[in-house]
């Protein structure tokens, strides 16, 4: 009887139960729609018949029980793996090129860049010319790049020693120049681009060294770079150089081409060829003296209608990813060679 009782007992519950107490709902998740689906599908039941919510999908799928996404997936843009471009920072998505070397005032690069560029150029004066002898200059270009696209030039500055063999050496500053450069067309996937630009030459220099001559000089310029085979890179710069006042200097077109190839990833042997060919004389110097091409711009008298061809050889390393040297070797390919008979231009550049 007492089993019976018992058992009757704990049937009812009456027994190590606290009449107070009950037992709390289970706990769910609450159900939010999923952006970008059409309809809400209904939750998912758990193991207790409470609602649980559906994994998210992965990407590009729907989850299932629920219609797939409307519309196509976006793919991830390249501007958000796109290295974040730091003030005045070169345009580094063209690290392959080099700049030109030869006729360095009118030559241009045309990626937009931030350097500094060290010019020593010596420049051998054929014999028989007025100034016979020797003709050294030191100059420091400065590059600042504002965007990848626009850059800021001042591409001539620095001190010219003319040291002819019959008369007296003079040493003096020459002109400065400045102006803009703005690459209109850039094509990384193809490695080609293209820019134009313009300088204005400040008659800041010295007379002794054939500077300082009437109201400065203008010469609009464009240029262009492509990519091709196995690292080659072809570069032109095509300008116009003139006097703001006639009579105190030459006119000119300029032609400036350039070829190098990229061995080892840092050297770069180069070829170039510069044409420059006078539309206008000045009227400051006699005819025998000719002209003075991209470094000095005498002025010389019945220069329209001459033509000046010079061929450069030399190369470039790149020594590390914010230096580098190169050197060229200029000489006359026409019979006129005016003040060159050979020209040895070597720089040094640091490029943020």
């Amino acid at each position: 009887m007492n089993t019976l009782a018992l058992s009757a007992l704990l049937a009812a519950g009456s027994v190590g139960a606290d009449p107070a107490y009950q037992q709390p709902p289970a706990q769910g998740y609450q159900t939010l729609p999923i952006s970008g689906y059409a309809d809400a599908a209904p939750p998912a039941q758990g193991y207790s018949g409470t609602a649980v919510a559906a994994p998210p999908p992965g990407p590009g799928y729907a989850a299932p029980g629920y219609p797939p996404p409307v519309g196509t997936v976006p793919a991830l843009s390249d501007e958000c793996t796109k290295p974040v471009r730091r003030l005045f920072q070169s345009d580094h998505e063209f690290d392959d090129f080099v700049g030109p070397v030869s006729n360095p005032i009118l030559n241009k690069d045309p990626r937009s860049n931030s350097h500094a560029r060290i010019l020593f150029i010596n420049n051998n004066v054929p014999g028989g010319h007025p100034l016979d002898g020797n003709i050294q200059a030191y100059a420091l270009q400065m590059n600042l790049a504002v965007t990848e696209r626009l850059s800021i030039i001042a591409d001539k500055d620095g001190l010219a020693h003319i040291s002819p063999r019959n008369g007296p050496s003079t040493t003096g500053f020459l002109n400065l120049a400045a102006g803009l450069k703005y690459t209109f067309y850039r094509d990384v996937e193809n490695q080609t681009l293209a820019a134009f630009g313009f300088l204005y030459e400040i008659p800041s220099g010295e007379a002794k060294v054939q500077q300082n001559q009437g109201s400065g000089s203008f010469a609009p310029f464009v240029t262009y770079g492509k990519e091709f085979g196995n690292k080659w890179h072809y570069l032109q710069t095509t300008g116009y150089y003139f006097p703001l006042k006639s009579s105190q200097g030459s006119s000119y077109i300029w032609n400036s081409f350039h070829v190098d190839k990229q061995l080892f990833g840092w050297f770069y042997p180069l070829a170039e060829l510069n044409w420059f060919w006078y539309t206008s004389g000045g009227n400051r110097l006699p005819p025998v003296f000719g002209e003075g091409d991209g470094l000095l711009n005498l002025g010389t008298r019945g220069q329209a209608g001459a033509h000046l061809v010079t061929a450069a050889l030399g190369a470039k390393a790149v020594l590390t990813n914010k230096y580098t040297v190169g050197f060229a070797l200029e000489f006359p390919l026409t019979s006129r060679n005016d003040i060159i008979n050979q020209r040895l231009t070597v720089e040094l550049i640091g490029r943020y």
